[in-house]
């Protein structure tokens, strides 16, 4: 498996599914320890786990199961910054130009910072929570408002995921649009906050 994971083939939720134990208990952890292993690369986009889950699992514990590892995703990055400190979180804004931009003055809002980043996916969010780590956001509020922010990209594709196997159904389109339609409406509040941002300027 790791050394799949590191091959650089392309990973997707069908490879991974060549992997995943038959029963549903260590299928679960499985699913969990790849959400932790995305949390510390950028080899593939968290949606592949997304559809995973959705495809393993009955509808009630896919989202359970997603859940659980989307929470993972979040918290590990947040401490590897927390244990970094402050002078780590200088050096992720310095890669990614585009913290400080967003952050700017809205730096003290720490619960809208944190949920916003998420919505408009415009940056890594494994630096995105390792800045907040290193800013020594309180962790409850980041994980919160991160998770809200992520929640409803997650849940569409845990749907596409339950459904991936019969496009013809009409819940297979739904999961489609829904995936899409997020990421069209993260775009756009992104292009609208940037045009507010310049008016200002």
């Amino acid at each position: 498996m790791c050394v799949y994971l590191f091959s650089g083939e392309d990973i997707t939720a069908e490879s991974l599914l060549n992997f995943a134990p038959e029963e549903p208990l260590y299928a679960a952890l499985f699913l969990v320890l790849l959400y932790a292993f995305k949390s510390l690369t950028v080899f593939f986009p968290i949606i592949v786990l997304n559809v995973l889950g959705g495809f393993l699992f009955e509808p009630h514990h896919a989202l359970i199961v997603n859940t659980v590892g989307v929470l993972v995703e979040l918290a590990i990055p947040y401490w590897i910054g927390r244990v970094s400190g402050a002078g780590f979180a200088d050096k992720l804004c310095q890669k990614h130009p585009k913290l400080t931009e967003i952050i700017g003055e809205g730096s003290n809002k720490n619960f809208f910072m944190s949920f916003f980043l998420r919505v408009i996916s415009c940056l890594p969010g494994d630096a995105v929570s390792m800045y907040f780590g290193a800013r020594k956001v309180p962790f409850w509020t980041c994980l919160l408002a991160s998770f809200l922010g992520t929640f409803p990209g997650m849940v569409a594709a845990t749907l596409l995921g339950m459904n991936i196997t019969d496009p013809s159904s009409p819940m297979f389109w739904v999961s489609i649009g829904l995936t899409v339609g997020i990421s069209v409406i993260s775009f756009l509040v992104y292009f609208l906050w940037r045009r507010a941002k310049k008016k200002e300027g």
